[in-house]
């Protein structure tokens, strides 16, 4: 009973932080609210007897890149509200379109594939959050995910330096 009540818990919170990452406008308390929402995935992980997956969940997403997200919004400082019309505005139905369309597309895709373990019976659960089996689904079956991942957070990191520099740059510097 005490596993059912520590686990709701920490899915409200694990939510309603999600949800204020997603409504707050001021970027310091959005970075926040997501240390919140991953220390609740965390004592999810817990719950499941993940000790080293919630670990590194504390360890490498709370400690390590929220702090690295806070920095940078330190750093660029506040911004002023443009009052300008987007104009991008008129194309944000063909976007919502194409969100949906590709939605339904990977979730096609996901029906008819053949992965590994979608449609088979899952690992013995002992086998779950244990180093070993982290290691293995990385080098094993999820290589090519794995560093997908790895080159898509690459590109995004170096995107938003140059975000921020153009940014700096077009407020004449600091």
């Amino acid at each position: 009973m005490g596993e059912r009540i520590t686990f709701a818990i920490a899915a409200a919170v694990a939510l309603g932080s999600a949800v204020g990452v997603v409504t707050l406008k001021n970027p310091f308390r959005a970075a926040v609210s997501l240390i919140g929402t991953l220390l609740g995935v965390a004592v999810i992980f817990l719950l499941l007897a993940a000790p080293f997956v919630a670990a590194i969940q504390i360890i490498v997403y709370a400690g390590a890149i929220v702090v690295l997200f806070l920095f940078v919004i330190a750093y660029l400082g506040e911004r002023p509200v443009q009052l300008t019309q987007d104009p991008m505005a008129r194309y944000e139905v063909v976007g919502w379109i194409a969100v949906i369309a590709v939605g339904v597309q990977g979730f096609i895709a996901l029906a008819n594939s053949k992965l590994v373990g979608i449609f088979d019976d899952p690992k013995p659960v002992d086998d779950i959050g244990s180093p070993r089996a982290i290691g293995e689904a990385f080098v094993d079956p999820f290589i090519v995910s794995f560093e997908a991942t790895s080159l898509i957070l690459l590109v995004a990191a170096l995107g938003a330096v140059l975000l921020a520099k153009r940014a700096v740059l077009g407020e004449g510097g600091r």
